[in-house]
């Protein structure tokens, strides 16, 4: 049986499959670079207030240089996990966090 398929495809080598050409398919294009501003600074002023432990209660942005980008409840989260000086009362703390690059 093999021999019988040989002579047929030594007499008609049309029936022998070609090689089939290998597709490499291209990467996925980079994405574009952004065109924003990278930011040198910013500063986030913010009010809380600390109880008599120095535990931090509550927090509000008083001012922030880039308002919207999430500088301003980074910095609430600074506060909350840093806290302050103990000192017998509840009091006002303000303080100005910058971040840098």
């Amino acid at each position: 049986m093999i021999t019988l398929a040989l002579a047929l495809l030594l007499l008609d080598p049309s029936g022998l499959e070609k090689p089939t050409t290998l597709r490499v398919m291209a990467s996925p294009p980079a994405p574009p670079v952004s065109t924003a501003p990278v930011l040198a600074s910013v500063a986030v002023a913010v009010e809380c207030v600390a109880n008599a432990q120095g535990q931090i209660e509550t927090c509000t942005v008083l001012e922030e240089t880039h308002p919207g980008l999430g500088f301003g409840a980074a910095a609430i989260a600074l506060m909350r996990t840093s806290g302050a000086e103990p000192s017998g009362e509840s009091r006002r703390v303000v303080r100005t966090i910058q971040f840098t690059p």
